[in-house]
């Protein structure tokens, strides 16, 4: 899939720590109030065990070309978007594919700057989880 070009000027004050929300799991994070619907903001990609490239908090050396998440449990890659603040998110295209542990999406061509980068996927079960990548492009 060839590499959609793009600039974004951004101007993202400090890191914030990834969110993510999963039904799949049978705790709620700590200070939410009990129920799936409780997840939204409390938890983090490392409470569940997700590995993401670039890393939430990464300064990368030139634009990454991908976007890699590793499950604990197969997943698939439903949406991708990458957001400045100020602008509005830019949808990376997301290949089909069957459930996997690592899923991936060929990422736009990045300017320097600050980006958040934002992903949805779903387990075969139908349960999903949501999350969010705050990096630097140097």
């Amino acid at each position: 899939m060839p590499t959609v070009a793009m600039t974004l000027a951004l101007m993202v004050p400090t890191f914030a720590q990834a969110v993510e929300a999963c039904c799949c799991c049978e705790q709620d994070p700590p200070g939410a109030q009990a129920g799936h619907d409780a997840h939204a903001a409390d938890t983090d990609n490392a409470a569940h065990d997700v590995v993401t490239s670039p890393a939430d908090g990464a300064m990368t050396d030139g634009s990454p070309d991908w976007f890699t998440a590793t499950f604990p449990h197969a997943m698939t890659l439903k949406t991708v978007t990458v957001t400045a603040e100020g602008r509005n998110a830019v949808t990376v295209p997301v290949a089909a594919a069957a459930a996997t542990t690592r899923v991936s999406a060929d990422l736009p061509t990045l300017a320097p700057g600050n980006y958040v980068l934002n992903w949805t996927a779903e387990g075969a079960d139908g349960h999903e989880m949501t999350g969010a990548v705050r990096f630097m492009v140097h």
